[in-house]
């Protein structure tokens, strides 16, 4: 996964589903179901662990906050955690 081989998932699923004693027969067997979308997830650079990291922050103040406020409180605290974990802008100052 690390140097993205996608093309060689097929084989390791084979290799996978004969040895019965590996335990991962069952899941390199779903991965059949959409070999193309998988192969093409392992072959790629794009990755959804920015969105992946949002979704878990509104989760968490989301849970934090049950019970606790309305709709208004929780949306001025998901806009301010966003806001804080922005990454920094890059700005050139020029000297005359």
């Amino acid at each position: 996964m690390v140097n993205r081989w996608g093309r060689e998932l097929p084989g390791w699923i084979s290799d996978a589903c004969a040895d019965k004693q590996s335990g991962l027969a069952g899941f390199a067997s779903g991965m059949l179901t959409d070999l193309d979308a998988v192969v093409f997830g392992l072959s790629t650079d794009w990755s959804s662990g920015p969105v992946e990291g949002r979704v878990n922050d509104i989760k968490a103040l989301k849970r934090g906050m049950f019970g606790r406020a309305k709709l208004p409180l929780l949306r001025k605290r998901l806009l301010l955690t966003a806001a804080s974990r922005r990454a920094p802008s890059v700005t050139t100052s020029q000297h005359g």
